[in-house]
């Protein structure tokens, strides 16, 4: 029949056009099918080289963070190790000037305590002598006959011999006692003795035995002066060494403090500026693939547009062919045969579609459907991934809001710190200037007590035979012995 149908005049002419419809749709997929799977093969490989650079570019962070945190903390150290050794440096220097000023103090009163004491060792010899000379020139037997006419005679008609006996006695006692002690004052009174009037002679003694006395108690008090001053001067000091071994302990936890806190600063102000730049990293993304998404939505929808036209059409095409042709229809008149004329036009056969139509029809609305799927997929995707945009940023920028309170934070307390360290070596200073003046009036101290305390006992021994000799003598003079 469909022979025949060529056959007829006029339809000779018409070719169906499903042949190449369909080749264009199925070279339209091919091309389709190709891009996507070229699309999909760049997609996964830059994917994996987008995973493979931030994996390095997170490890050269780490690493770099890394070694930031440790030159950080030898810079710390560094400036705590300057600061210890500028103020170790200082106070070194404040020290040594009083050192200076000290030895220079000591020199001068080394000096000034040398020429004293050749001073009174001159005149305690001159002295001596001077007594000795007058004892030998008044035991010269010219001033015994001397004595015997003037002073002797009128003692002699006042006393007995039982007196003479005590006054010789009591000299020889006295110069026991004045040999003994290598005082002058007990030779003179030995020789003033045998010259004077045993009453004369008693108040001297009374007189000496009062001042010794005097001095005993004078001697005992300075003593237990120095004890308490050297005790309480140890106190102080052993206090103020105490408070600043605290202060050197506090201001090296505040040191500590101070760069643990500049670390964090730094931290998070480094994580602030790394969340920034991941947030426009995530912008710059975010464009690039809503412009993505733009293009591919315009080209689904081109196509499709372009699809529906070629569908309308394949349509309008197969739905005029199926329709039944009327019989008898004029069309020209050779289409009698050998037994007929024929008065009328040939009949045509009955019509059947191309075989091709009821493919190519079908296929395109299922390409139809395939593109409004894949721009559904992208409109999904699409409102996904701007959703997960959104959240990022939000999140983002509450992440940032609580660093920066945390920045604000650890800088209050830093500032704190500094504040507490600069007080605290402010009262290191004072402490340590306590303690100089501590030591400087220590060593006042020990230059005032030493040469008492280390003799206390021997000059309270000396200075007691004294008394015990003059009251030994008195008692001779009094006639007890």
């Amino acid at each position: 029949s469909g022979s025949s149908f060529l056959q007829v005049p006029g339809y000779q002419s018409y070719a169906p056009q499903s042949g190449q419809i369909y080749g264009v749709l199925q070279q339209l997929k091919e091309d389709f099918e190709k891009d996507l799977s070229e699309a999909a093969a760049k997609e996964k490989k830059a994917i994996e080289e987008f995973a493979e650079l931030k994996a390095a570019k997170e490890d050269e962070i780490s690493s770099g963070r890394k070694l930031q945190a440790e030159l950080d903390q030898q810079i710390a150290d560094l400036k705590v190790q300057h600061a210890q050794a500028f103020q170790e440096l200082e106070d070194t220097e404040e020290q040594l000037a009083l050192d200076n000023t000290f030895l220079s103090n000591l020199k001068a009163k080394c000096s000034e305590s040398e020429t004293e004491f050749e001073q009174r060792v001159k005149d305690r010899l001159d002295e001596i002598a001077a007594v000795e000379e007058t004892i030998k020139i008044l035991n010269e037997d010219e001033a015994f006959f001397t004595f015997d006419k003037t002073v002797n005679s009128f003692l002699q008609t006042k006393s007995s011999s039982s007196t003479q006996e005590r006054l010789r006695n009591a000299v020889a006692v006295l110069r026991r006692a004045a040999a003994a002690t290598a005082a002058p004052e007990l030779a003179l009174l030995a020789t003033r003795a045998e010259l004077d009037a045993f009453e004369k002679v008693k108040t001297e003694i009374d007189k000496m035995v009062a001042e010794l006395k005097q001095q005993q108690e004078d001697e005992v008090k300075h003593r237990d002066w120095c004890i308490d001053e050297l005790a309480a001067n140890d106190r102080s000091a052993s206090a103020a060494d105490d408070a600043k071994e605290a202060l050197e302990t506090h201001i090296a936890d505040l040191e500590k403090t101070i760069a643990t806190l500049a670390q964090d600063i730094d931290a998070t102000v480094a994580a602030v500026a790394e969340m920034q730049k991941q947030m426009k990293r995530a912008s710059e993304n975010r464009e690039a693939e809503n412009a993505e998404y733009q293009e591919s939505v315009t080209d689904q929808r081109l196509a499709q547009t372009i699809l529906k036209k070629a569908l309308a059409r394949m349509q309008k095409v197969y739905s005029m062919l199926q329709e039944e042709p009327e019989a008898g229809a004029p069309h020209i008149q050779t289409s009698g045969n050998h037994t007929d004329a024929g008065n009328g036009p040939a009949r045509f056969t009955e019509y059947n579609k191309h075989a091709g139509g009821a493919k190519v029809v079908p296929m395109i609305q299922t390409v139809i459907a395939d593109s409004r799927k894949s721009e559904d997929e992208a409109i999904a995707a699409e409102q996904e991934a701007q959703a997960v945009y959104e959240i990022f940023m939000k999140d983002s920028n509450k992440a940032i809001t609580a660093y920066n309170k945390k920045t604000m934070n650890l800088k209050g307390a830093k500032a704190q710190a500094e504040e507490d360290i600069t007080m605290a070596k402010q009262d290191l200073k004072a402490t340590v200037k306590e303690l100089e003046e501590l030591y400087h009036t220590k060593g006042n101290l020990h230059q005032s007590c030493d040469f008492i305390m280390n003799t206390f006992e021997d000059r309270q021994g000396a200075r007691t035979a004294e008394i015990d000799a003059l009251n030994e003598a008195k008692a001779i003079l009094s006639g007890m012995k």
